[in-house]
């Protein structure tokens, strides 16, 4: 029965050793190579014949002088099993990687590979993209500086002639110095100048504010902050009869930039007073909630509303605006979608032409 049990041993292990798919070799003490299975024979592309006998150096001469070899002697000796990693076997189709584990088999040193060529490539390739990616980044920040200041700088040097014209067109009017029949193209001119200087103003407004906000967070509460644009607003409130309601019990406080909360509920809360509709009593309902773990503001009026239909991009664009017949240049809602977005969060907005409007952001 021993007998049988170890011709089974034997056949089962040479079984295991040729049907592997990884590179298998075995070498004596002297490091001459005894044997090798079917699939190292087919990674290095070599005959039997060969490779059986050789030793280690007349494949690889440079581990005379390499710490490796001595390694290899080693684990004979000392019977501890090594794993190496990344060695290289220059072939004629190029160089393969492997993942070495070197043991003691007896009076033998047996070696198990694992060929890791495909990835140790790619991850090479990762690591060049992420270097790639990461020039490719710094060259769009340094873009994106050239043009704020270029955007800064035409701003604000084109601001002073025109108000300079502007100056120049009141200086005529009260010089009499236009006739009665070009006084209607005068007044178009003047027109026209006001809502050029009304629009740099505005533009180096948002420069300003994306150059000079920084990123410090801290807790906010959002009664207070409500609070603080109410006293802002309070005659427009108290004139207009606007009613304003909060609900921040679910969420009164979110860890944000202070400055940049300010502005996004100053927007919101002043464009519901100004877009109020004439014909019923102002109400702008403020709330906070918690949906699946992410904190939602709500601004919701009962104003004039808008078409539902308008896409977002005219909606939270620069200088667009939904009414025209009050004052505005279009560049709140603008402001307010950088500022969240860049934060990583979300704005949308439903509306509804004489029902109202409501913005929900998800921060």
């Amino acid at each position: 029965m021993a007998k049988i049990d170890g011709e089974y041993d034997k056949e089962l292990r040479g079984a295991f050793f040729n049907m592997a798919y990884s590179p298998f070799v075995i070498l004596n003490k002297d490091l001459n190579f005894v044997d090798i299975n079917q699939a190292a024979l087919n990674t290095i592309k070599i005959k039997r014949e060969d490779f059986i006998g050789r030793n280690l150096l007349d494949f690889f001469p440079y581990l005379k002088e390499n710490e490796r070899y001595q390694l290899y002697k080693n684990v004979l000796v000392t019977g501890k099993s090594i794993g190496l990693d990344e060695v290289s076997f220059h072939t004629d189709d190029g160089v393969l990687k492997f993942m070495i584990k070197a043991f003691k088999i007896g009076d033998y040193l047996g070696m198990s590979t694992l060929d890791v060529t495909n990835l140790t490539n790619t991850i090479d390739q990762l690591k060049t993209t992420k270097v790639n990616l990461q020039t490719v980044n710094d060259n769009l920040k340094r873009k994106n500086q050239e043009l704020e200041e270029f955007s800064y700088v035409a701003a604000h040097d084109l601001r002073s002639p025109l108000t300079n014209i502007h100056s120049l067109l009141d200086m005529l009017q009260s010089d009499n110095s236009i006739s009665e029949k070009g006084m209607p193209v005068f007044e178009k001119v003047q027109q026209v100048a006001k809502q050029m200087c009304d629009k740099l103003r505005a533009l180096n407004s948002v420069i300003a504010l994306k150059t000079t906000l920084d990123d410090k967070i801290e807790i906010i509460n959002f009664s207070a902050i409500v609070s603080k644009v109410k006293s802002i607003h309070i005659e427009e409130i108290v004139q207009t009869r606007t009613i304003i309601k909060e609900d921040f019990v679910h969420a009164p406080t979110i860890d944000y930039n202070l400055k940049q909360m300010e502005s996004i509920l100053q927007n919101l809360i002043s464009n519901a007073i100004k877009y109020r509709n004439p014909n019923r009593k102002s109400v702008i309902f403020i709330k906070t909630s918690l949906v699946q773990g992410k904190l939602v503001l709500t601004v919701k009026d009962n104003g004039l509303g808008f078409d539902k239909t308008t896409p977002p991009e005219k909606i939270f664009g620069l200088f667009k605006r939904m009414h025209t017949h009050v004052e505005g240049l279009g560049v709140g809602l603008y402001v307010t979608h950088s500022m969240i977005t860049n934060n990583g969060g979300e704005i949308s907005v439903k509306s509804e032409l004489n029902k109202g409007t409501e913005f929900k952001i998800i921060f």
